[in-house]
Parts: structure tokens; sequence; C-alpha cells
């Protein structure tokens, strides 16, 4: 099987040496410094002190992977950040050779849809839309592991998990999963993609907008009560769309999300809080959040749009309120483009609960 792995970050490069590991022909596509160290001298994995190091084919576009001797692939992996979906799909679009069944594991929902309008040279449907409806030219996948560039050419990975993989008609989750089994990969197959996607938005939610708009790691940010119940709030909003667009959720490899919904659901803050909170602070850590991450780069552009912004389009589409979710994406997005100022939030969780509680959340 060959593969293409679009957009190799730390998820794209540590997907890609899996699937090298467990006997997939493999072709990264990566830019920058990252790109660069692992043309020039392999890729180093780092997981619990072990050190593993291999030497995977990279190119520094997508036109550049379609250029090389036998340049057509059987499954192409899109693992850019969100708001360069578009792009993607257009380079993918003007491909000179097959691209196989094309594959998202990006965070969020919705993105499949864009990808595959952007690969007919069509527009994509409004988000609300987009992020509530399977697509069926575009296969889902989610990640579970914390996967960090530390430095160009090198990937920690850090706690459990694993892959999910949407497993259609044409059996294409089947064939990803063997390669990633074989290289130990824990692997586990679904039949609601959209599902699937919104089970990981829920991980993916935690902290995500919090500590980018207080400009604090997940071990300070979660470990407050007060925050935390902020977390609850946009769990539940993001809940109740889900249940109106009949996506339940779904366990993930090594998160058993269907558990921590019904106890969102049903269990006041301050106790989830005392469950939950200090072990996801000390697992999250010091760790930021790739929304955080954007921010401190100075990218005005945030995934925050397909994450808590979705839940908030696709709730005011329904007619559900989200007030925790339409404030935190608001915030962040007016961060990233200037409009809010980092110093009235930074290290000021006060402030924050005053603007989500203003909203009504």
């Amino acid at each position: 099987m060959r593969v293409l792995v679009v957009g190799a970050g730390a998820l794209g490069s540590w997907v890609g040496a899996q699937l090298e590991r467990g006997g997939a022909d493999v072709t990264l596509v990566a830019r920058g410094p990252h790109g660069a160290a692992m043309a020039a001298d392999g890729l180093e994995l780092v997981s619990a002190g072990e050190v593993g190091r291999t030497r995977p084919a990279v190119v520094g576009t997508v036109r550049e992977a379609f250029g090389l001797p036998a340049s057509s692939y059987d499954v192409t992996l899109v693992t850019v950040k969100s708001y360069a979906t578009a792009v993607v799909g257009a380079e993918l679009a003007s491909a000179a050779g097959p691209v196989g069944r094309v594959v998202s594991l990006q965070n969020g929902v919705g993105n499949e849809a864009v990808l595959a309008a952007a690969i007919a040279h069509a527009s994509p449907a409004p988000l609300a839309v987009r992020a509530a409806e399977p697509c069926a030219a575009v296969g889902a996948g989610v990640v579970t592991i914390g996967l960090t560039v530390d430095r160009p050419g090198r990937v920690v990975l850090s706690g459990g998990g694993g892959i999910g993989l949407e497993d259609d008609a044409e059996g294409w989750g089947q064939q990803l999963a063997e390669p990633l089994r074989i290289a130990g990969v824990a692997v586990r197959l679904g039949h609601d993609p959209v599902a699937l996607k919104w089970s990981k938005l829920l991980l993916n939610m935690l902290g995500a907008a919090t500590c980018a708009i207080l400009d604090q790691p997940p071990a300070d940010v979660l470990a407050r009560r007060d925050v935390f119940g902020i977390e609850v709030a946009a769990w539940r909003e993001a809940l109740a769309v889900m249940r109106a667009i009949g996506a339940p959720p779904t366990d993930l490899p090594g998160y058993p999300v269907r558990s921590l919904a019904l106890g969102v659901r049903r269990l006041p803050a301050p106790w989830l809080h005392a469950l939950f909170g200090r072990r996801l602070a000390e697992r999250r850590g010091r760790r930021h959040s790739g929304v955080s991450a954007d921010l401190s780069a100075g990218r005005t552009s945030s995934e925050i749009e397909v994450l808590h912004g979705a839940v908030a389009a696709v709730a005011e589409a329904r007619g559900l309120p989200s007030p925790a979710c339409r404030t935190l994406a608001a915030l962040v997005l007016g961060l990233a483009n200037g409009t809010v100022e980092r110093a009235r939030f930074a290290g000021r969780p006060a402030a924050l609960l005053a603007a989500v509680h203003a909203a009504g959340g």
C-alpha cells in the first residue's frame, strides 16, 4: 500500500512512521525546519524514554510527491491544521497522478467536506452544515496520542491512545488498520464518521480555548475549579449539539468518551472537577494545545473555528444555546486577529469567567 501524508508535522510524521513500520510505502509532505531535518537526518521518535529512528521519504510539496517514480497513491492522509485544508484540497485536485482514498486525520469537524469540495472545484457548504453531516467522498479518522515536535526532526509521544478510523463499504479503514496494528498501534474502527469526529472534538476542546485565552498551560488552568466549570459548560453545549444531529459519543483508543459524556451530563461541575480536573491537569501537564501554539506564533487563523466555533455554528442553526462555546471561540479569534488585547485575559481567570457569564454561560 502506497500512502501519501500531507502536512507531516508531529501528527503526520508519527502516523507515517507507524505505517512504514507496518509495511506500507510512505511519502511525507513536510515543510519548514521539521521537514528539512527529516529529509536530511531522518525522524527521531521518543516514547516512554525509548528512542527510535526512521528515514522516511520526504518532499516539500504535493507537486514534488507526484514527481517521484511510480507516483500514485492508494491513500492520501491529510494532517494539516484546519485553516490550511482548502489549500491542500486544491493541491490534491491538481495532482499529476491518483491520490487514492483521501482521509482526514485532522482535529475539528467539517474538514472532510472542505477537502471534498476543493478536490471537486466546488464551494464547501456552510460550517453548520458540513460539521453535522457525513462526507462520502473523504474518509474520517482521529488520533488520540499526544505528539509534539520538541525540535526539528524529533517527535515526542506522551500518554496512551491510538487511532480511530471510519470503516466504510470500500474497506479502506481495514486496509489502513492492518499496517498500523502490525506496528503496535491501537486502532478502533467505526461506521459513524460524524460521531467519530465529534467524539474527538470533545477531547480537543478541553483546555484548548481557556489555556489560549489565559496564556497558561493546562496544568494551571484545568486545576482551577472555577475555570473547569467553563469546560463543563462547553462540553454540555457540544453534547446537546451531538444529540441534535444524531452523533452519539463514541469511545476512542485510550478514552472512554461515552462514560465521560454521561458523567458530564449528570454530575455537578464541582464533582466533575474533583473526579477529573486534577487528573486532566496532570495528564496534559505544561504541553500547550495547538490553539495556544498558533496564538503564540502570531497566526491570524485558528483551529478554534472547527472546535468551539463549530459547536456554536451548529447550535445556532439548530436553535440551541451555546454561550460558553460562542464566547470562547470569539475571544480566541479576537486574540488571533488583534481585536482583543492579550493583556485583558492573560493570567486573569476572573476576567474570562466574567466574559462567559455575561454571555449567559
